[in-house]
């Protein structure tokens, strides 16, 4: 959505929202992401040729500073999404994928939770590396009267694809999307209430389909005319 729509939008929103306390109240959180894919970018096309059930593999940390790092298995099945993840400290992450190789297939007790050892268990199989870095600002807010809805906001989509250490960052990428331009994503469970499908359709606010990784990828490999 266009950056001169948000403010109208989100005044509207107001009284039906509540701000995602662990960021700043107007401009948010960043976010940092680094998907990890095979030498032959198995799924980004799993993305790009709709495959019914695909995944991806991601490293993410929220905020600035020595806060944990998230690996998830993002996974989609037709039209329902997915999101599993193990919480580490940074230097549990540091010790077991610092030097650049992943750990080996060992059953020891940093692999103990059954979703690090599916995670290992997909770099090791389809020969995972960190290939693409993503950094963005997010917004959150959540339903007063609907606690599984929940509303985003990103900006300064921007992405990196040589320094790829979740632990470090990059401060300066390139651009995913137009900066005069936001992504408002719409999450849920059962159903949208009324009144949001009411304002989305006021703003005539209109459904596109994006996944930032591969959004990435395209843009920095294929000229963007992929995705």
């Amino acid at each position: 959505m266009p950056y001169t729509r948000y403010e109208r939008l989100r005044a509207e929103l107001q009284p039906l929202v509540r701000v995602d306390t662990h960021g700043d109240p107007d401009m948010g959180y960043p976010v940092h992401s680094v998907y990890w894919d095979s030498p032959g970018w198995r799924f980004f096309w799993e993305k790009v040729e709709g495959l019914w059930h695909r995944r991806k593999l991601r490293f993410r940390r929220y905020g600035r500073g020595d806060g944990p790092v998230f690996l998830e298995i993002k996974q989609r099945i037709g039209r329902t999404v997915q999101k599993r993840r193990v919480r580490w400290d940074p230097e549990r992450v540091e010790a077991l994928f610092g030097g650049g190789e992943p750990p080996p297939v060992v059953a020891d007790g940093d692999f103990a939770d059954p979703i690090a050892a599916e995670i290992l268990f997909l770099i090791h199989r389809f020969q995972l590396r960190p290939r693409m870095a993503v950094s963005y600002r997010r917004l959150a807010l959540f339903g007063v009267f609907e606690p599984d809805l929940r509303i985003t906001f990103d900006r300064r989509l921007q992405y990196e694809v040589h320094d790829t250490d979740i632990l470090r960052g990059f401060d300066i990428g390139r651009y995913i999307l137009d900066p005069r331009f936001m992504v408002m994503e719409i999450k849920f469970n059962d159903r949208v209430p009324v009144w949001l499908t009411t304002l989305v359709r006021r703003h005539e606010l209109e459904m596109v389909r994006l996944s930032k990784y591969c959004s990435a990828v395209d843009r920095e490999y294929h000229g963007g005319v992929l995705t």
